[in-house]
């Protein structure tokens, strides 16, 4: 049975076929850590350190904090670790993270809140009652701020506040949440708690039992969908760029075999020249439709003058000919604007807009060209409506006699 966890749902939820790759192919790659990412794991293990320490009785002093961070820094650091905003270098990351950290310290110290319970602890939730379906996650800190009132905090060291929907609607901590209810019988209340470290910015949420079971609900049925699954489509976007099954995945690996190539080997391929000539004929293509819809717009105005002029409704050709009509459609103000509201109100004025069902303007219309109402309705409608006239062209084959 696959124990699932918020990534892998949000793996596949971002593109189904980066899933596969790595869940199911399990494809090996060089993966490049970033080093916003690098910055992340430091800051966690720098705050699990001195809570960690807390719990033994040590207050960890803010330079003490500052000197494990920079140890942990150049022990972990490589050239591997990719800074895409060249304009800065590590050292001034580093000083983030150590920022983050003094604003963490000074906020919360002496660290009193609450009682820790647990520290990067791996939870289980079941999301029914066979156990069927499960989650694994881990809580960066469990608190216990009086009997039977718990917090669950979570780091971030995002660039960005979120927006408050995303917190209301936030589904790892939420499942976090169930997973606390169901290991410690105690709980009366948690509270969802985000350290938004970046911006010295707390903020907090909470579930009610409506909406675990609704998010047990959603995340079983996600998780079926992707059990179901036998195509595994890509969903190619703006986060292909930072994806590290690029080079092996279908959208983008032809790309991969040719970028490397000297120009001339590249123009070669006969991917790249297939695809060369398709673009070619295809704007071939488009400036033939154009030039024949220019034709044949002035072949239509030169028919309809034509027929007018002869006083026929169809025109004869050697094997074809062009029958032309004319239609009436009434033309009506669109639907929010001032005009629009101003004739509802005529309507209604004459008690006739139920007759429309709140202003169908197709049955309007009908009612209009066929003169159903008084003369003095119509005419104050006819303020806001504009009779238009179109004259249409129908070509056919004359049969042989």
């Amino acid at each position: 049975m696959t124990v699932y966890s918020h990534s892998r749902l949000s793996c596949y939820e971002q593109c189904p076929a980066k899933f596969r790759l790595q869940y199911i192919d399990k494809v090996e790659t060089e993966v490049a850590e970033s080093v916003e990412a690098f910055l992340g794991s430091r800051v966690h293990e720098a705050l699990e350190k001195l809570y960690r320490d807390l719990d033994h009785q040590k207050v960890t002093t803010l330079e003490e904090l500052h000197g494990f961070v920079r140890l942990e820094w150049n022990k972990n650091w490589s050239d591997d670790v990719v800074i895409v905003n060249e304009e800065y270098t590590q050292e001034n990351y580093q000083k983030m993270a150590e920022k983050y950290l003094a604003d963490y310290y000074k906020r919360y110290h002496p660290f009193d809140q609450g009682r820790t319970v647990a520290l990067e602890e791996r939870i289980l939730i079941n999301l029914n009652e066979s156990g069927k379906y499960k989650l694994q996650g881990y809580i960066d800190r469990l608190t216990e701020v009086k009997d039977g009132f718990y917090e669950i905090h979570d780091y971030k060291t995002n660039s960005r506040l979120p927006l408050a929907e995303y917190l209301r609607t936030d589904r790892q901590l939420a499942l976090y949440m169930i997973g606390v209810k169901d290991a410690y019988p105690d709980v009366r209340v948690i509270r969802l708690v985000w350290h938004f470290l970046k911006f010295d910015k707390e903020v907090d949420s909470t579930r009610t039992d409506a909406e675990l079971a609704a998010l047990k609900a959603d995340t079983t049925q996600l998780i079926q969908r992707i059990e179901q699954d036998e195509v595994f489509e890509a969903r190619p976007g703006l986060l292909c760029d930072w994806c590290e099954f690029k080079p092996v995945c279908r959208q983008w690996k032809h790309l991969s075999m040719v970028s490397e190539k000297p120009a001339n080997e590249y123009l070669k391929d006969s991917g790249v020249k297939l695809v060369n000539r398709y673009a070619e004929v295809k704007a071939q293509q488009k400036t033939i439709n154009e030039e024949c819809e220019s034709e044949l717009e002035r072949l239509e105005e030169a028919l309809v003058a034509f027929a007018e002029k002869e006083h026929v409704d169809c025109v004869f050709g050697s094997k074809n000919k062009v029958r032309i009509t004319e239609s009436e459609k009434y033309m009506f103000p669109g639907k929010n604007s001032k005009e629009r509201e101003q004739l509802e109100q005529v309507l209604r004025r004459y008690r006739r807009l139920a007759e429309v069902q709140q202003l169908d303007t197709t049955a309007l219309g009908r009612i209009m060209q066929e003169k159903e109402w008084e003369p003095e309705v119509l005419k104050a409608l006819g303020k806001y409506v504009a009779l238009e006239r179109k004259k249409r062209l129908y070509l056919s084959t004359i049969k042989e006699r």
